[in-house]
């Protein structure tokens, strides 16, 4: 018996985003995009374990959809990160400009959400191969992860919320610029104390949006499929103006951050983020599938 299980903290939605998650970290410092690329099907197995027991035909069945997913994400979704990297190397050509990071974040989200689409349709389509008692568990393993996730947000003070951010910052960067300088650190931190938690808005907001999830499982057992879709395509609808406010926010800023990061960098630098452009280039020229 394997176990099904669902990302921690957003449910079936972020579950749906998981694939996303999958297929867009080919996109992050990997020491072979193609080692990684490969055993997608596998680690987002492994990522989903401990919510749910499947039984030995749920399993093979999973595994059998997943790749049907794989194989549509090499075929039509590898040739536009291509036009995607290509466009980010011409623009590194010259300082990034806003309007540069503003085009290429919506191409990007526009790639990030076709795969999400794909992907709830994959977590719906299986879903229907679980019993009643599997979908509210599931449910209920949503509900403790995320509490557990909310109580160690809510533990951190305004330091520790910016010293987690500086990292997370460096962190990235670091994969594609190499080791960052002083004057690059303090620009992360200059930006990092803008930046506003959203951990209240967020476990608010989600908390009322599973409740909603699980009201729809419970009384429609046989017939849960169209509702539920509904409540999951629903989550943007219901941010509430608070909640956009903080994300927009935190979201301009990032991009902002990125942008003077980015343009701060050293000719060794600007040497090793244009090597792993080309060689994320030419692993996802080798991973398509052509008819």
């Amino acid at each position: 018996m394997r176990t099904f299980r669902a990302p921690c903290r957003s449910g079936v939605k972020q579950f749906a985003q998981l694939t996303v998650l999958a297929g867009l970290l080919v996109l992050v410092g990997c020491s072979s995009t193609t080692f990684f690329y490969n055993r997608i099907d596998t680690l987002i197995t492994w990522y989903v374990d401990d919510y749910v027991d499947l039984t030995r035909e749920q399993d093979v069945a999973f595994a059998q959809e997943l790749d049907v997913l794989h194989m549509w994400h090499r075929k039509e979704e590898l040739p536009q990160y291509i036009v995607l990297l290509n466009d980010i190397d011409r623009a590194l050509d010259d300082d990034l400009s806003q309007s540069d990071i503003d085009q290429l974040y919506t191409v990007f989200q526009a790639a990030a959400e076709r795969l999400r689409q794909a992907a709830t349709l994959f977590a719906l389509d299986f879903g229907e191969q679980l019993s009643q008692e599997q979908r509210l568990e599931f449910i209920a393993a949503m509900r403790e992860k995320q509490q557990a996730w909310y109580q160690e947000r809510s533990e951190m003070d305004d330091d520790a919320y910016r010293d987690y951010l500086q990292d997370r910052f460096e962190d990235n960067f670091g994969e594609f610029l190499g080791r960052l300088d002083k004057g690059q650190k303090a620009l992360i931190a200059g930006y990092v104390i803008d930046f506003l938690p959203m951990h209240e808005q967020w476990h608010d907001q989600r908390t009322h949006w599973v409740d909603e999830l699980e009201q729809v499982l419970r009384a429609e057992p046989e017939e849960w499929r169209e509702p539920a879709s509904a409540v999951i395509e629903s989550w943007d609808d219901r941010q509430t103006d608070a909640y956009l406010a903080i994300f927009q926010h935190n979201r301009d800023l990032s991009k902002r951050l990125t942008r003077d990061v980015v343009n701060s960098r050293t000719e060794k630098q600007n040497r090793r983020l244009r090597r792993s452009i080309t060689g994320y280039r030419e692993d996802f020229e080798a991973l398509i599938l052509v008819d």
